[in-house]
């Protein structure tokens, strides 16, 4: 006698139907969780990297730090393309590779959007690897900004001829811990309601730039030096100064930051601000130079 099969009855599979999408809800925040902490660990690998070619270009260099922007005289300025170089351009020969420039949390670090034309205000053009600004366009929107206000200095001087726009490195052995100075951190290149645009940027502002006594830090020169104007403390337009250009890609409460010694570890906002005032327009102090990141003591 043949025997008989029992078929699974409505209810039985609707059970476990809801089964599976329970565990689905739960899993998938998790997978999504061990994803984004893979990239936020890449990320960090890259920017070592980064750091690692710098302190290989400084070997090479009487032990002075890269230029953020080498400059031309009467400009046309820093970050609108040639005769300009910026220093992702000038370490590439000590990395060797493009794709160390980009965090993979950042959608916008991509081969298209960084051969964009950053020279202009036209986001239409797109450049080719013929192009004397191709490499320009995606050095300068690294994801990883120079401290160049402690580091590298914006400068005008006058020069004969006009006025030398560019910038000023300063030697390693101005800086007093090499372990604890920030020298770099994930950036975003703009920001527009609310979200990151255009991949990153090669260079991020200090919160502050002066002690209580409002004398500027060293080694930044009052006469000459130029800055975008420092963070812009919950700004209402949304804009990508929020954090001095810095940006937490990782949804987290701080951002992947390299070192003059060549570590690389993860930093809070806090203490990314610690130790200064922190106001718009540069106007906050720094009073506490000891927890302060950013300068050379």
């Amino acid at each position: 006698m043949p025997h008989s099969r029992r078929a699974f009855t409505l209810i039985e599979l609707l059970v476990v139907i809801a089964i599976i999408a329970i565990l689905a809800a739960i899993l998938f925040p998790v997978f999504a969780q061990a994803k984004e902490a893979a990239k936020k660990t890449s990320c960090l690998s890259n920017q070592k990297q980064c750091s690692l070619g710098i302190l290989q270009y400084e070997g090479d260099s009487d032990d002075t730090f890269p230029m953020v922007d080498t400059g031309s005289i009467n400009g046309p300025g820093w970050g609108f393309g040639r005769p300009d170089y910026v220093w992702p351009e000038l370490v590439m020969p000590y990395m060797k590779n493009w794709q160390i420039l980009r965090c993979p949390s950042d959608s916008n670090a991509n081969d298209h959007e960084l051969s964009e034309d950053n020279t202009t205000d036209n986001n239409t053009i797109f450049l080719g690897p013929n192009d004397p600004n191709f490499n320009y366009s995606r050095a300068s929107r690294t994801d990883f900004g120079l401290n160049y206000t402690f580091l590298c200095p914006w400068v005008l001087v006058p020069v004969t001829g006009g006025t030398y726009v560019g910038s000023h490195p300063i030697n390693m052995s101005q800086v007093g811990s090499v372990a604890k100075m920030l020298e770099g951190i994930e950036t975003i290149w703009n920001r527009v309601g609310g979200a990151p645009e255009g991949g990153g940027n090669w260079t991020v502002e200090a919160p502050c730039i002066r002690d209580t006594a409002g004398n500027w830090l060293p080694p930044v020169p009052p006469s000459q030096f130029y800055s975008y104007g420092g963070w812009d403390v919950n700004p209402a337009d949304q804009s990508w100064l929020e954090w001095g250009g810095a940006w937490p890609f990782h949804k987290t409460n701080g951002m992947n930051t390299m070192f003059v010694d060549g570590h690389a570890h993860f930093t809070t906002i806090g203490a990314l601000s610690a130790g200064c005032d922190v106001r718009s327009s540069h106007v906050g102090l720094v009073y506490d130079r000891n927890k302060y990141i950013w300068d050379l003591d």
